[in-house]
């Protein structure tokens, strides 16, 4: 029989409970970040703004770097849910720019997050060293997400390579869209570089 207690006599935490939770306090720590830096800001800083204690966080999170991956993972995941709804007639391209534009207004304004101001904390998220890893990990996880998605779109199994294909060049495709703008190289919004990234593979020719 499965025990309600972890080893240290705490009742365990439910995965809804516990990813409710880390989401509660991404965000939190998300406002702390766009208003004070990313380096500036400490453990104790996102616990107290959190009301929790430092050791319920780390019951949550391994640390301040491990707090960014749900934070990150918002939106891929509002991605995913939205290029699932959307019509089963619209090409998919299309259907990957207006899912991803969507989920991106959408989750700004839940949060009310201005878009201009979440662009330095994915941009730490893309360089520093400590963050590096786990915005690829995020993007991995996307891309997985993306996969059985595409497969139902296309009326194609699941392991299809064409379909693994497809789900790792648009997911590729909307990474490098984010650095780039989070790194002030394109202009307009995050969306819009998205729109010119994945409408580039249609036409490249390189390969």
């Amino acid at each position: 029989m499965t025990s309600e207690r972890n080893r240290a006599g705490r009742p365990a935490l439910s995965e809804s409970r516990r990813a409710a939770t880390r989401r509660e306090v991404a965000l939190v720590a998300a406002h702390l970040f766009i208003e004070n830096g990313y380096a500036a800001t400490t453990v104790d800083d996102i616990a107290a703004a959190a009301g929790m204690g430092l050791r319920t966080f780390y019951r949550y999170f391994a640390g301040k770097e491990d707090v960014v991956a749900p934070l990150l993972a918002i939106g891929t995941q509002a991605w995913a849910d939205e290029l699932a709804a959307c019509p089963p007639d619209l090409p998919l391209r299309e259907a990957l720019s207006r899912s991803y534009r969507t989920a991106t207004v959408g989750t700004l304004a839940a949060e009310g997050i201005a878009e201009a101001r979440l662009r330095p904390l994915v941009h730490a998220a893309t360089q520093l060293p400590a963050l590096r890893a786990t915005w690829l990990r995020v993007q991995y996880d996307c891309e997985t997400q993306l996969v059985p998605i595409i497969a139902a779109r296309t009326g194609r199994p699941a392991d299809d390579l064409d379909v693994a294909l497809a789900a790792a060049m648009a997911n590729t495709a909307v990474r490098l869209a984010t650095e780039l703008w989070a790194a002030g190289e394109e202009s307009g919004s995050a969306a819009d570089v998205v729109d010119t990234c994945l409408a580039r593979l249609a036409t490249s020719s390189l390969l």
